[in-house]
């Protein structure tokens, strides 16, 4: 394949990918691998399109031949510490991110990722700090400017999310990740319907989109207070690691147990039935909520109709 085949197979694979049109990225990018299979940047790129498929293991293949290739590409370095973010394997992406800042220390995107990486490890101020260092790299990129607005968001500053948001979705319109930000802004407002609107627009360009998804939860949590209430503990109980749901969650047996055992001792033993009745009560709760709650999602999702060519 001649350098003029290969690029033009790898802009229709960017032009793809940026329209959210990435199973066609895919097959450029295999088109142009079957005939050259040693473009480390193809491979370096089609991990990041496996990336948003959630294809891990794939992926980590693909970045791991990319640095076979061209051990010093920062493209390379950035795309493995991608897909090792998704695979919450943070030590090893904060570890590529720094070895292609050192040999690209003026990188927008490689900024960008980092902000990603500190936000999905709990880091926030990092986050942010990385974040409007990519901003500032590259004051007319829409994604860091709605990378930001999250992060500002996520720490209260709701009036600069909304703020920034806005400046987002007057340049582009159908930014997912934008209109995620003002729909939770409105939300938090206590403008459900338009928190609604938002998120079905959002849905509407990209239905896969997990903060759209997470939006159309939200609003139906804020909507119904019984299924509102299983959102709410269940969003807790998993926001962090997997050790502290586990541990939260052994922490609200043993008090349960602790409880049952003390109130005979101080004389309240007329107790226990109903707090037997309660856990019951609870158990079954959380067992049944979470399918009512995505019935309730589904049905609001039918209404919801895609983009042509999506």
């Amino acid at each position: 394949m001649n350098d003029v085949s290969h690029g033009y197979w790898f802009r229709m694979a960017e032009r793809y990918y940026a329209h959210g049109q990435i199973d066609e990225a895919i097959d450029a990018l295999l088109r142009l691998l079957g005939e050259d299979s040693d473009q480390a940047g193809a491979h370096a790129f089609l991990a990041l399109c496996l990336v948003k498929r959630k294809r891990l293991h794939a992926a980590a293949l693909e970045a791991g031949r990319a640095l076979e290739l061209e051990p010093d590409s920062p493209f390379a370095h950035l795309a493995a510490a991608i897909v090792a973010t998704a695979g919450r394997r943070f030590r090893d992406a904060e570890t590529h991110l720094q070895s292609a800042r050192e040999l690209d220390p003026d990188s927008a995107s490689i900024a960008d990722a980092f902000a990603r990486l500190y936000s999905a490890w709990g880091r926030d101020a990092q986050a942010l700090v990385e974040a409007r260092r990519a901003c500032e790299l590259e004051p007319g990129d829409v994604d860091y400017q709605a990378l930001l607005a999250s992060l500002e968001l996520r720490r209260g500053e709701r009036q600069k999310a909304e703020a920034l948001a806005r400046e987002v979705l007057a340049a582009h319109p159908e930014h997912v990740e934008a209109l995620c930000v003002l729909g939770h802004c409105e939300l938090a407002a206590g403008r459900t319907d338009s928190a609604r609107d938002h998120a079905v627009w959002a849905l509407q360009i990209d239905p896969m989109d997990a903060e759209a998804l997470t939006l159309m939860a939200a609003v139906k949590a804020r909507r119904s207070w019984l299924l509102g209430l299983w959102w709410r503990f269940q969003s807790y109980i998993s926001a962090g690691s997997r050790t502290r749901a586990v541990v939260l969650l052994l922490g609200i047996f043993l008090l349960y147990r602790i409880a049952l055992i003390a109130l005979p001792e101080h004389g309240l033993s007329h107790w226990a039935g109903p707090l037997s009745y309660l856990w019951l009560a609870f158990c079954a709760y959380t067992w049944i909520a979470p399918s009512l709650f995505w019935r309730s999602i589904k049905r609001e999702l039918e209404q919801v109709r895609l983009r042509p060519g999506f």
